[in-house]
């Protein structure tokens, strides 16, 4: 205090300039004619508004079950977009599904997580506030998806600043990991990957990160929650949440993979890259935050090298961690070098989901390897084989139920190409991997709309005080502001 004082009267004495304590931070922009029109609408007609919420890449095509079947129940919604992602490619979905036309908010978010999630606390609860303020008597509900950073700080963000709970699609994703992890070195492949297929699982949620405390964190600011299958809905029974308030909605990514596969791509993704019609090939994108850990990332990109010297057909694509990753340790040359060999493809990410599609659905694709979660739904639902670059899953029904997803951790070089030779070598496996069941079923969008829409129509709230829950009785608003 008296430090205080004495800067108050004379100055610091310091001459060294302070650390920002904030940083830069862009200002969001705003429809104000588009909200304007949504909720207007909403408030005569005495019904919901639902905000779906847009962060990543993914988020475009496995919202878009969701988005087009509220558009043929003729609810009121509308998008708000991070905008964290801000080049061509990655934010390609907004072209390729649509969505420009239907954005409230752009967010502008900037910086490294504590900053993203700090601007996105700010920002989404001077939205919260600003529709409570103009529309008080309208109930507006977020609907986050998935594991991103926005999912777990928009339900809070909703939450303190409106006291209305979210809607948590792809709920209940939980890791877990097979009890052979622990004693990989003791077993020969095959017992590796039968232990997968029919031994122990235990919970294991320290990856991917920070996915896992995204989505855990997400369930308890959120009233309804979707689950893609019944494992998931078993988690979240266990951790508590009531069962009444969970629905088994299937994969939300049925939905844009079924339209994709009938539609085909501007530009086929074999005359982007004619290299990738000649023969089978397995495309490899790794980009979690786990697997660009020191060790692991030079055991992956050893794998490559010696897989690619082998003789298989790889494409790998650079993800923006990927890139680097590369540069910061240095093993940028060992995969340019490779660029001489014919089996080798090198390429930036494919911004259209189109072209993902329509390789992963092609005789050219020879396998996935992959660090992605929904890529491990993917292959399941196309039939493919897919490897998985992690010790743990939070897709471990692909494993242990489907068995058409093989984990094979980034433990060393040897380990990570001897595995993938196992499985790409051994025909009776890849017969019935690609025949495995399909878990994720169709429709997903229509289901959780068509639930939402009842729960409207019934009354429900998206947040309930314990004496409602409990089914005592219903308070009308008091008009106090509990906030």
């Amino acid at each position: 205090m008296i430090g205080d004082a004495y800067e108050s009267v004379f100055g610091r004495t310091e001459t060294e300039e302070a650390e920002h304590f904030i940083p830069n931070i862009l200002p969001f922009t705003l429809n104000r004619e588009l909200i304007k029109s949504v909720m207007d609408k909403a408030k005569k007609e005495k019904k919901w508004v639902l905000i779906f919420v847009i962060g990543t890449k993914p988020c475009f095509y496995k919202f878009y079950g969701s988005i087009i079947a509220a558009s043929k129940a003729g609810m009121n919604y509308f998008i708000i977009n991070s905008n964290q992602h801000y080049d061509d490619v990655l934010t390609h979905g907004l072209v390729e599904f649509d969505a420009y036309s239907k954005i409230g908010a752009n967010l502008c978010i900037r910086g490294d997580l504590a900053q993203k999630s700090a601007e996105m606390m700010l920002k989404v609860s001077w939205i919260a506030r600003y529709l409570r303020k103009y529309w008080p008597s309208v109930t507006v509900i977020p609907v986050v998806l998935g594991d991103t950073i926005m999912t777990s700080i928009v339900p809070a963000a909703w939450m303190f600043s409106r006291r209305e709970k979210a809607i948590q699609v792809e709920a209940g994703l939980r890791s877990m990991a097979p009890e052979v992890m622990k004693r990989y070195k003791n077993v020969d492949k095959q017992t590796f990957i039968d232990q997968q297929f029919y031994g122990k699982w235990g919970i294991l949620r320290n990856e991917p990160f920070p996915e896992q405390w995204d989505t855990f964190t997400s369930a308890a600011g959120s009233e309804f929650l979707f689950a893609p299958v019944e494992l998931n809905k078993s988690h979240l029974v266990r951790e508590g949440y009531d069962e009444k308030n969970i629905w088994v909605t299937g994969g939300v990514v049925v939905d844009a993979m079924g339209m994709k596969m009938k539609e085909k791509p501007k530009q086929s993704i074999f005359s982007i890259y004619p290299q990738l019609e000649k023969g089978e090939w397995i495309r490899m994108d790794i980009h979690r935050r786990d697997n660009l850990t020191p060790h692991r990332f030079k055991a992956i990109v050893g794998a490559i090298e010696s897989l690619v010297k082998n003789g298989h057909k790889i494409n790998f694509v650079e993800m923006n961690a990927t890139k680097t990753a590369l540069d910061s340790y240095g093993l940028r040359d060992v995969l340019e070098k490779l660029k001489k060999y014919k089996n080798f493809l090198y390429t930036k990410v494919w911004p259209e989901y189109s072209n993902v599609v329509e390789f992963y659905n092609s005789e050219h694709c020879a396998a996935a390897f992959t660090d992605s979660g929904g890529l491990q739904e993917e292959m399941n639902l196309l039939g493919k084989v897919c490897m998985t670059c992690r010790f743990n899953t939070d897709r471990p029904e692909t494993v242990n139920d489907a068995r058409s997803n093989i984990l094979i951790p980034a433990i060393t070089r040897e380990f990570v190409s001897d595995c993938a030779e196992y499985v790409l070598k051994n025909e009776s496996l890849k017969k019935s991997m690609k025949s495995a069941k399909k878990l994720y079923g169709s429709n997903a969008g229509s289901k959780i709309i068509k639930i939402v829409q009842h729960l409207e129509k019934t009354g429900n709230k998206p947040f309930k005080w314990a004496h409602e829950a409990l089914g005592l009785w219903n308070d009308e608003d008091s008009g106090i502001d509990y906030l």
